[in-house]
């Protein structure tokens, strides 16, 4: 999994009565990405809206737009969760 190294407010969202900052990564030690839709932006932070959240997690960064994998067919955003502090947590899927 590539380390985030920036990335880009999307907005803030409410998830159970927790504001979880939304965000796209826009480099990682793998990659640099120059521009990512509002769509898809929108489409991420509304997911997020309904989705399980980490329980320490202040900030959730997309590093991948929704796509099937092996290990999981169903279409997803891979998610980095990080604390406040920009601290990693876990990487998970969320679903539309």
């Amino acid at each position: 999994m590539p380390k985030v190294i920036s990335s880009s407010v999307i907005r803030t969202v409410i998830n159970g009565g927790r504001a979880i900052t939304a965000k796209y990564a826009t480099k990682t030690d793998a990659w640099h990405r120059v521009l990512l839709s509002p769509e898809i932006q929108e489409e991420f932070a509304t997911a997020l809206e309904k989705a399980p959240i980490p329980a320490n997690a202040a900030i959730a960064i997309m590093t991948e737009t929704e796509h099937p994998s092996k290990k999981d067919s169903y279409p997803h955003y891979t998610t980095v969760y990080q604390d406040a502090a920009g601290n990693h947590i876990t990487t998970k899927h969320v679903y539309r």
